[in-house]
C-alpha cells in the first residue's frame, strides 16, 4: 500500500496514540510499538501493540502483512 490515507474525505488515521498521514507512516508507527514490545515485555505494551494491530487491519493490513512487519523488527 502507498500513498496518502483519506478515510470519509479527512486525511490521517491512527495508530495506536500516533497520528500518521501516509501507508509508510503507518509502517513506521507500528515498528515503534513492536520495538516498545520487544524491548520491555510487558502486558501493557503487549495490549498497546495488539491494539495498533487492530488499527493496521481496520486500514486494510492483512494479518500477515502485520506480521511481517513484526517479523521485521526482531
Amino acid at each position: 500500500m502507498k500513498g496518502t490515507i483519506k478515510i470519509n474525505n479527512k486525511y490521517g488515521a491512527k495508530v495506536g496514540n500516533l497520528q500518521v498521514f501516509t501507508y509508510e507512516g503507518v509502517v513506521k508507527a507500528y515498528r515503534i510499538f513492536c520495538e516498545l514490545f520487544n524491548r520491555d515485555m510487558t502486558m501493557e505494551a503487549s495490549s498497546v501493540m495488539s491494539d495498533a494491530a487492530n488499527d493496521l487491519h481496520k486500514l486494510g493490513f492483512t494479518w500477515d502483512e502485520i506480521e511481517q512487519i513484526e517479523i521485521s523488527t526482531l
